[in-house]
């Protein structure tokens, strides 16, 4: 654990505490073996925090956690080997642009294959601040985001990176407030193509550009103004992260994050609309939710958080519903990716891997230690 990095949690609240604690144990310990290892379910102790997992191509998934660990698989996440990544620091964040992909993490980190996973090597970017999320277009164009509102981009395919600070949106602030939002934690980033994206994080700040990121407007003042007419103040300290942000096109999308937090839009983020807030809806528990994603199906989407929490909905996002997942799971999922033919992999504490073939309607636990279920957990 940073401790430097947790007391600067500390000092900002409560809920900053718990959102570095989200994101990331951080591990120091060595790298795993150089050669790939086929699975076993001893490899799995509940130690082990996965925090990103993504689609190859095919039936190939690539997880990435805790002390720069890496598994493969190759077969939709029934077995999987174990990869050497290079690098000692947590993993955050997994992305693939078809046999392409970078990892992105502590201190700055980013690896990058070519080779759909098998191999990593290092690329410079010119921080060390934590990197929380990346995602491809293709295989040049990338982006990613992180700590202390920096956001950084490429058009080489990380060749070389151009490190940015988002400025702090304007929206929502008071005087009273101000001073207090030096900077936002970004947690998520999504972009459709090379010029449309999204990039989610603290105070629900919602940030968007139709430009590739040179100019970034804020998108979060439907929120702000949903809230008032509920009896609200128009304050974004009073508003809590927004873990991930999910567009199935360029029109719809979600966002899902603290406290069960859900907003949709149908316009591209024109206006957002709450669905779900600290337990304002009855099917969405008041529980961090840290990923959603899309099995490809029109309308349908599944979540997960904490205490093992997964949810479905069928119409993009208006009403959800709870998903049965296997007995004894508590800890907490942090992502979820699917591939082809409603197969998806999901990754959490504890070494929880879960797979489904269905798209998400069922899920089935993979090769964790017996004995590893304890009592729910907080990330």
């Amino acid at each position: 654990m940073n401790i430097d990095r947790l007391g600067r949690a500390k000092r900002r609240g409560s809920l900053r505490t718990t959102l570095f604690a989200v994101a990331l144990t951080l591990g120091l310990t060595g790298c795993h073996g150089e050669q790939p290892t086929e699975w076993s379910t001893l490899q799995l102790a509940r130690t082990d925090k996965f925090f990103s997992v993504a689609h190859v191509t095919g039936d190939t998934f690539v997880a990435v956690g805790y002390a720069g660990r890496i598994l493969r698989s190759e077969d939709a996440g029934i077995t999987w080997a174990d990869i050497e990544s290079g690098v000692i620091w947590s993993l955050n964040s997994v992305d693939f642009a078809g046999e392409y992909g970078w990892a992105v993490g502590q201190s700055g980190s980013v690896i990058h294959s070519r080779d759909g996973g098998k191999t990593w090597t290092k690329q410079q970017a010119d921080t060390d601040k934590m990197i929380m999320a990346v995602t491809f277009v293709d295989q040049l164009h990338g982006w990613a985001c992180g700590d202390e509102s920096t956001w950084m981009w490429t058009d080489n395919g990380g060749e070389s990176w151009n490190v940015e600070r988002m400025d702090v949106s304007q929206i929502g602030l008071t005087n009273n407030t101000s001073l207090a939002v030096p900077d936002i934690i970004y947690y998520s980033v999504q972009f459709l193509d090379k010029n449309t994206g999204w990039m989610v994080g603290e105070y629900g700040n919602v940030r968007s550009t139709t430009d590739g990121g040179k100019t970034w407007g804020a998108q979060h003042g439907t929120l702000l103004d949903e809230l008032v007419t509920q009896g609200g103040v128009r304050d974004v300290m009073v508003m809590g992260a927004f873990f991930k942000v999910r567009f199935s096109d360029p029109n719809n999308g979600v966002l899902v994050g603290a406290g069960g937090a859900i907003a949709t839009t149908s316009d591209g983020g024109q206006a957002w609309h709450w669905v779900a807030r600290e337990g304002s809806n009855a099917a969405v528990p008041a529980l961090h939710l840290y990923d959603v994603s899309t099995p490809g199906q029109n309308g349908r989407l599944v979540l997960a958080g904490m205490n093992a929490v997964v949810l479905d909905t069928d119409d993009s996002g208006a009403n959800w519903s709870a998903v049965e997942t296997p007995d004894g799971v508590y800890t907490w999922i942090n992502s979820i990716a699917f591939g082809e033919n409603g197969k998806g992999v999901l990754v959490g504490g504890k070494g929880t891997f879960m797979t489904t073939s269905d798209s998400g309607e069922s899920w089935q636990l993979v090769g964790r230690e017996e004995g590893a279920e304890e009592s729910a957990d907080a990330h």
